[in-house]
């Protein structure tokens, strides 16, 4: 069961704030972190992780292939 998740896809618009907001209901967040690339821009893929193992499941399995801010989100497991 994963505490870290991996949210893939996103529209590279999406901020920190957004993703916060979208995937906090699921549990407590310890960390998110938006992936940018050299010039600062967003890559479309942010690393969330959680208090729990049950709040990374949750939100894989509710928020997977799901419209999150204009675009459908993949939401995995994080290495």
């Amino acid at each position: 069961m994963p505490k870290r998740i991996r949210v893939e896809n996103m529209t590279m618009t999406t901020t920190p704030a957004q993703v916060l907001a979208g995937f906090d209901g699921f549990g407590s967040i310890v960390r998110c972190q938006l992936d940018v690339d050299s010039e600062g821009a967003s890559t479309g893929i942010a690393h969330v992780e959680y208090t729990t193992t049950q709040s990374g499941a949750s939100a894989i399995a509710t928020m997977n292939n799901k419209p999150f801010n204009g675009a459908t989100i993949n939401v995995v497991e994080d290495a």
